[in-house]
């Protein structure tokens, strides 16, 4: 049996939400800093559902921007998890087209993975899964509820969450530290 690990992008391998607000900003002058971004619908007093999904889907398909950078730790991430014997499965809520500029963001940074799974419903690879690293609170509940070690990235939108059965950290070298130890006690 494969012991899995699926891991999100945005958020998790990059800091997304920066490239997000700035379109949101030019949409919108009085749009929150993300350090206000509390809750994760965030931006419903803002904006329209039709411009935050076209906000996000501008910055998936022009992931292979130079201005897009992963986080210092997120190769070093991967590559732990897989010298480990993770099968690692990248999962993102991303439109089709935006696979090709997704691949080669990931393979210009040396991001390790098996699979790239981009589909609305992520949380149908949970089941198999024995590690979840993601940043979205519903994402994290749904993957503790499937039994997986799950962990993430600490952000306003999610920090409220902390201590309903995963780790929530500053980097990538603690969300590591935390999943072994984990497995570790299973």
């Amino acid at each position: 049996m494969k012991k899995i690990a699926v891991i999100d992008i945005d958020n998790t391998l990059w800091q997304f939400c920066d490239a997000l607000y700035g379109k949101l900003k030019k949409l919108h002058g009085n749009f929150p800093t993300t350090d206000q971004w509390t809750t994760f619908d965030f931006w419903e007093h803002y904006c329209s559902v039709e411009e935050f999904i076209v906000a996000i889907h501008a910055i998936h398909v022009d992931q292979d921007n130079d201005l897009y950078q992963p986080y210092p730790a997120s190769r070093d991430f991967l590559v732990s998890l897989k010298e480990r014997g993770y099968h690692i499965i990248i999962a993102s809520h991303r439109e089709n087209d935006s696979r090709k500029p997704t691949e080669r963001w990931l393979a210009r940074h040396q991001l390790t993975y098996d699979e790239l799974h981009l589909s609305s419903d992520k949380t149908v690879l949970f089941d198999q899964a024995a590690v979840v690293v993601d940043d979205a609170p519903h994402t994290l509940m749904k993957a503790v509820a499937s039994g997986a070690v799950v962990a993430g990235l600490i952000f306003p939108w999610n920090r409220t969450y902390k201590g309903n059965g995963f780790g929530l950290f500053q980097d990538l070298n603690d969300v590591l530290g935390y999943i072994l130890k984990e497995q570790r006690g299973r």
